[in-house]
């Protein structure tokens, strides 16, 4: 499969749940992703039989979690997709998918993809008609890159929910502030608000590239036609890579079903035995996790929308919630530790009294190093309203100088119809050159 393969499979699948009115962008993207990891699941448990020297236990046996005999063969691919009454099939996957969150055998990340799940795709026709879209492809054959290309491109999808100003962050961006930032190995990172996981994959990809011998260095297209470096980490020692994979990453999020795209990206990028937890970063009840602070802290929080109920841990009672997440991103940095965060303008400006409370303490406290101020568009279709990010670090120290730059262009139209190539400009070269 090639990347134009790969969109008008996936767009054949969004057709199949608009035919059935399954329409909001969040619930056909979940019901599209728990269908296409079953299938891979089947293929990793059939390559680990493979490779298993006779000692593999399939995933899809019976096991006794907390007394109770779970039987997870009716969710076998091939077993669930051969019953010739749809009826019952989709009947058989409502009542067993919810059970994988329980599984002795999967990982955290794979868990935390069923857990809550509910199924509610209409009728076993429109199932039947997703599953032989699906059973064809052989995901575990494909390139890792179009695996991600796959995941890449229904978080697409899920941009339109604005009623949350749950914008997907352009990932060209993503990966400019993490290049500015610099997450190393050995370092723990953290997305408080992690969406669909972008900030962790690119710090992922990121540390992967550090670690890999100029040999080993490739481009790869992205599914909208920019060019980007990956490594393969031939560097990394064992200890590292075990490190790298389960104790790097940590990633934050109130929503489930947004949760869920970030496990399975996980999950695809192998750090899925990381902390991906649904929870409330900013407000609420305190929890363990609040008392955790992290190396490098990357995010893009909401926008919108005001709290009352900030939790005590923050020093801030109340605010917009990109000021609280500001709040968070103090509270939780280590010592040298270093944070890259998106805001609205209303950052830069706003005279509130949480707004101001905190900018004092960013500026008393810790090293402002950046302010870039990004184009009016950089988040189109989703918001046309003008946007920033900062760089800082956390020293102890008053703040000394900052250095602003301005980005006019970002190498694309800055338009609804999002467009890439050379003939736009993009300041985004420049911006990472004279950065250092």
């Amino acid at each position: 499969m090639d990347s134009g393969e790969l969109q008008n499979t996936l767009k054949r699948l969004c057709k199949v749940m608009w035919e059935a009115n399954v329409t909001n962008p969040i619930t056909y993207v979940t019901q599209v992703s728990y269908l296409i990891f079953l299938k891979m699941l089947e293929e990793m448990d059939a390559d680990r039989q493979q490779n298993g020297n006779g000692n593999h236990r399939t995933l899809f046996g019976s096991f006794k979690v907390d007394g109770e005999e779970l039987n997870f063969s009716p969710l076998r691919w091939s077993v669930l997709t051969s019953d010739p009454d749809n009826e019952r099939m989709l009947r058989t996957l409502r009542d067993t998918l919810p059970k994988l969150s329980r599984h002795p055998l999967l990982s955290q990340g794979a868990r935390a993809i069923f857990q809550n799940a509910a199924v509610v795709i209409p009728d076993g026709a429109t199932l039947r008609r997703a599953v032989d879209i699906i059973s064809p492809i052989h995901f575990l054959a494909e390139d890792a890159d179009v695996k991600g290309d796959l995941f890449e491109l229904l978080a697409n999808d899920l941009g339109s929910q604005k009623k949350a100003a749950q914008f997907r962050t352009p990932r060209h961006l993503i990966r400019v502030i993490t290049q500015m930032v610099d997450p190393r190995i050995g370092e723990t990172v953290c997305d408080p608000a992690v969406g669909t996981g972008g900030f962790l994959i690119a710090a992922y990809e990121h540390i992967l590239l550090a670690n890999t011998s100029p040999e080993f260095i490739r481009e790869k297209k992205s599914p909208y036609g920019t060019s980007v470096q990956v490594g393969i980490g031939d560097r990394l020692t064992r200890e590292q890579w075990e490190f790298l994979q389960k104790g790097t990453f940590h990633g934050f999020d109130g929503d489930q079903d947004i949760l869920r795209m970030a496990a399975m990206n996980a999950v695809l990028h192998q750090f899925d035995h990381s902390p991906l937890i649904c929870r409330d970063s900013i407000c609420g009840s305190e929890d363990r996790w609040d008392e955790v602070q992290f190396d490098v802290i990357l995010t893009n929080p909401p926008f919108s929308g005001a709290r009352g109920d900030a939790k005590r841990s923050l020093r801030v009672e109340k605010g917009d919630k990109y000021v609280l997440f500001l709040a968070y991103a103090l509270r939780s940095l280590r010592p040298g530790g270093r944070c890259g965060i998106i805001f609205p303008n209303g950052m830069l400006f706003g005279d509130t009294g949480s707004h101001l409370e905190v900018k004092r303490r960013l500026l008393a406290e810790f090293d402002l190093q950046a302010v870039v101020l990004l184009p009016k568009g950089m988040f189109e279709p989703y918001t046309p309203n003008p946007t920033c990010f900062f760089v800082f670090k956390n020293t102890g120290r008053p703040n000394e100088k900052v250095w602003f730059y301005r980005v006019e262009g970002d190498g694309s139209s800055l338009k609804k119809a999002r467009k890439f190539g050379p003939q736009f400009r993009n300041d985004f070269p420049d911006l990472l050159a004279k950065w250092p």
